[in-house]
């Protein structure tokens, strides 16, 4: 049996959320999975017990799958999937060092074909990157939260750095700046907005955590 799962953090330990819904094979769970992408992260097969045996992590960039580059590693603190460039200078886990920290074993997804994407993602994770080390320090300032947006409607797919930067915050973060963060919520544009408001019916995905921190 498989199902969709997430994952998540709290007070720094690693937390799995199982989606109801079951599917006779990975093929049909990869695929329900990759219809919302934002909202799960992988696929667990479970044992004829119930227990889950083994994570399936889809080898896609970001919760959106707009990078163009597979999936390598997770972020230490949020377990949002990036490539490698996503990735570089952020804390980072390797698939086997995220396998030991779960305890459960975990294994790539094969790679989904690509075919249409704008010529700009190809550079949106240098966008990221930016995004998520510059978030906690420059969220309340309003200049660079309009840049941010504009950034954003450009290269959707530098959304993963938003994700990261909100989710990395920590719970006294979040209450200094929540005035800031709403502001930001109100001020994204309409496609990112949409997604992280259909993220708030999984809260405990990135993409949801960031919505209700962002008060979407």
């Amino acid at each position: 049996m498989f199902r969709l799962i997430q994952l998540h953090a709290h007070l720094g330990v690693p937390r799995i959320g199982v989606d109801p819904d079951g599917y006779a094979s990975e093929r049909a769970a990869l695929a329900r999975y990759r219809a919302t992408p934002a909202t799960f992260f992988g696929v667990g097969r479970f044992d004829e017990e119930g227990t889950l045996a083994e994570i399936i992590m889809d080898a896609v960039c970001g919760p959106l799958g707009d990078c163009p580059r597979p999936a390598t590693v997770v972020h230490a603190q949020t377990f949002q999937r990036l490539c490698e460039a996503c990735g570089f200078g952020l804390d980072v886990l390797s698939v086997p060092e995220l396998a030991v920290r779960l305890g459960i074993a975990v294994r790539l997804a094969p790679v989904l074909a690509r075919s249409g994407r704008h010529a700009a993602a190809e550079f949106a994770f240098t966008a990221s990157n930016r995004i998520a080390r510059e978030f906690a320090s420059r969220v309340d300032d309003r200049q660079w939260r309009a840049e941010l947006c504009a950034e954003l409607a450009r290269n959707p797919s530098s959304v993963n750095g938003l994700l990261i930067g909100v989710g990395a915050l920590s719970h006294r973060d979040v209450l200094d700046l929540y005035p800031a963060l709403c502001a930001l919520g109100s001020e994204l544009p309409a496609c990112v907005h949409g997604d992280l408001l259909r993220a708030t019916a999984r809260p405990l995905s990135p993409a949801g955590v960031a919505a209700l921190r962002l008060g979407i």
